[in-house]
């Protein structure tokens, strides 16, 4: 398998929100927790982690520690509809992300959606921001179906620059991941957003620019300078997660997947449930509840009764567990390629222990991990692994320490859900981790 890079898929929601203001295998202590819904068609629907979609040469496209599910998009109102598969399933950001299928992208998307426009007529496009870069692209309207569940004439953003040219303002912020292989490619059909906040940006990105906008959607046309300039969104047009808009089940999801073998698997099944708390199939059990503060994140303790690092976080969208540096861990960092030289190389696997805590006075919820030789992972070419891990020692530009970002290895063996914002839950009103 080709050595991966590091893959962090958590969104700039942790500078926006702050800004808007809105409101492993398992361990002993949460094993009993660990149970996968079979998919009923109804608020189900299947997991599968592989190595990613095909490429162009037929051959998978070599993704690592990748959470799948099938999206189905529909012109608005209507039975023209298209299945995407390998939509990879994000509890850290929100809002539907899809590759265009226009010739150089690469994805799957081709329906004639209709364009998002502004009051003045103009077509909306959207520079999102992710830990390991951005996407550019159209905003436009679909019918989205996640299973049973529906979400009706919802914002998407479409992935690709066949319609505009990425402004200026957005090529500053890292890898131009619009196309589904390459350097910097998505590897993903698109990413499923069903993170902890209704909105993609939020009431920032609908305040005038220059007065605390972060620069997220542009209007674009003709006569506007070099295509697209910034522009405020307000927050009910804005791409949102389409978990929000079902009917039922709209309070949250719970990501279920296997315990999976130390040398890794080639493929694992799971299941990604809608609603906590709505149905027999998705009640919180013995789950810890972790509340999160206005950017999502909380505090961890490593060891369990040791250092305390807030501004750490759940995201089903990296794909190992990022955290610390090496200065401060001690653990090897992998070398040869820069590909693979962010993860840990230990000589030989090591077990830790950490725990989460939300606001003051909340519980803590314990976390036994292991970090194994990534090197040696990879070179399995198994696609599936509970110890792969790597450096998270801060994004100053982004304002973030060195913490936490519990990515999908820490899924594995037990049942994480992800209560949104505002919703009532049988554990409170989110936005809030829990497992």
């Amino acid at each position: 398998m080709t050595e991966p890079r590091v893959r962090r898929v958590l969104t700039a929601v942790l500078s926006m929100t702050a800004a808007a203001g809105c409101g492993g295998g398992s361990d002993g202590a949460n094993a009993g927790n660990n149970r996968i819904a079979p998919p009923d068609g109804a608020n189900v629907v299947a997991i599968v982690v592989d190595s990613g979609p095909p490429g162009a040469n037929g051959a998978p496209v070599g993704y690592v520690n990748g959470a799948f599910v099938t999206v189905t998009v529909c012109v608005p109102g209507t039975a023209n509809c298209q299945a995407i598969d390998h939509v990879l399933v994000d509890t850290g950001s929100s809002g539907l992300r899809l590759l265009a299928n226009d010739g150089r992208a690469g994805g799957k998307l081709s329906l004639p959606l209709p364009p998002l426009e502004d009051a003045g007529k103009n077509a909306v496009a959207e520079c999102f921001q992710f830990l390991d870069g951005f996407t550019w692209g159209q905003v436009q309207l679909a019918d989205v179906r996640v299973g049973g569940e529906m979400a009706s004439g919802i914002a998407i953003q479409v992935i690709g620059e066949a319609a505009f040219p990425v402004p200026g303002q957005c090529l500053g912020l890292g890898n131009d991941e619009d196309t589904l292989e390459g350097a910097s490619g998505l590897l993903a059909n698109g990413i499923l957003g069903v993170g902890l906040f209704v909105q993609d940006c939020g009431p920032a990105c609908a305040m005038d620019p220059g007065s605390g906008n972060p620069g997220v959607y542009f209007a674009c046309s003709s006569s506007a300078s070099g295509g697209c300039v910034e522009t405020a969104l307000p927050t009910a047009a804005q791409v949102s997660n389409p978990v929000t808009r079902f009917g039922t089940d709209d309070n949250g999801v719970i990501v279920e997947l296997p315990p999976v073998p130390a040398a890794g698997a080639p493929t694992a099944s799971g299941s990604l449930v809608f609603g906590i708390g709505t149905r027999s199939n998705n009640g919180l059990g013995n789950a810890v509840v972790i509340p999160v503060d206005d950017r999502g994140t909380f505090t961890t303790l490593f060891p369990a009764q040791g250092t305390r690092y807030p501004v750490s976080f759940i995201d089903s969208g990296s794909n190992g567990i990022y955290f610390l540096s090496s200065a401060l861990t001690g653990i090897a960092t992998c070398t040869g390629s820069s590909g693979i030289d962010s993860f840990y190389c230990p000589p030989s696997p090591l077990t830790l222990s950490a725990a989460n805590q939300g606001a003051a006075g909340t519980p803590t919820a314990p976390v036994s991990f292991s970090i194994a030789n990534a090197k040696a992972l990879f070179d399995s070419n198994n696609a599936a692994f509970s110890n792969l891990g790597g450096q998270n020692a801060g994004i100053s530009s982004l304002n973030l320490p060195a913490s936490f970002d519990w990515g999908l290895a820490f899924f594995y063996g037990r049942n994480v859900f992800t209560a949104i914002e505002g919703a009532a839950t049988p554990g409170g009103s989110g936005p809030y981790f829990a497992y």
